[in-house]
């Protein structure tokens, strides 16, 4: 298993944890660390016994955001350049984020601010401490936003304008009533229920929650009539694997079904 320098990397029983792992700067995204997480992410890709990924950060934040240290060594340099390999590398990881054909749950442990909030949006589910705090800080750096994708798909244009435009942060609370969070829990419970909610997925049909992954994917692009074609065509594919087998068998058997993912 690959040792990183900017994350914390386990697996165990079909789940694999990435922790960001630069408390000292409420895990600052630096080029190493997205370097990091793309490996990490290709590992889980690979790794059969890997069937659903969790994302969190160490420490009082899940992320605040690119490193800012890093963009004012830049200010006198070639800051275009720069910033297009930057953000061609935050584009590759939230694409590897919605591609990887597992589950990626969110555990938003604190504060989730510019790059570190649109990670956790590129995830495929957002679980949120009370203590969470979330905002698009680019405009307070006079940057444009990078979060202009997935935000105004959950929010509706209208919020997602006002929350890039003005970078005011909103809680956990407000994060989970526009529909950005699946759930708010006490602090102390992050972990004990994202955990739990991982393990239900984890024990789930693995290439059926892929096909449903690839299929919510596609809807963004797809007209009507392509997407129910593809969805039937995914339908039938998924009808081949030995956990719809176990399935049905399960429901005339009167028990729970063991899914393997296969």
């Amino acid at each position: 298993m690959t040792i990183y320098k900017t994350i914390l990397y386990e697996v165990s029983d079909n789940v694999a944890v990435i922790t960001m792992n630069r408390p000292e700067s409420l895990n600052a995204i630096s080029l190493e660390m997205l370097d990091d997480l793309l490996h990490a992410l290709f590992e889980c890709t690979q790794d059969e016994r890997v069937r659903v990924i969790v994302l969190t950060g160490r420490g009082r934040a899940f992320s605040s955001g690119g490193d800012i240290n890093i963009m004012k060594d830049f200010l006198d340099k070639d800051v275009g350049a720069f910033m297009t390999e930057w953000i061609t590398r935050v584009h590759l990881l939230e694409m590897q984020i919605r591609t990887v054909p597992k589950p990626v749950v969110a555990a938003i442990n604190g504060i989730a601010s510019g790059q570190g909030f649109n990670l956790a949006l590129a995830c495929d589910i957002r679980i949120a401490a009370e203590s969470a705090q979330f905002n698009q800080s680019f405009v307070n750096l006079g940057l444009t936003s990078e979060g202009t994708y997935f935000l105004p798909r959950m929010v509706g244009v209208s919020k997602a304008t006002e929350l890039c435009f003005t970078g005011d942060a909103i809680d956990a609370r407000e994060a989970e009533r526009l529909g950005i969070i699946n759930r708010v829990v006490p602090e102390a419970d992050l972990y004990n229920e994202v955990h739990a909610f991982a393990q239900r997925l984890g024990r789930g049909p693995t290439a059926a929650l892929a096909r449903i992954k690839w299929l919510i994917n596609a809807s963004y692009r797809n007209p009507l009539d392509t997407h129910l074609q593809q969805e039937c065509k995914l339908i039938a594919e998924t009808a081949g694997t030995q956990d719809f087998r176990e399935g049905v068998l399960a429901f005339f058997e009167k028990r729970n079904p063991n899914f393997t993912g296969r």
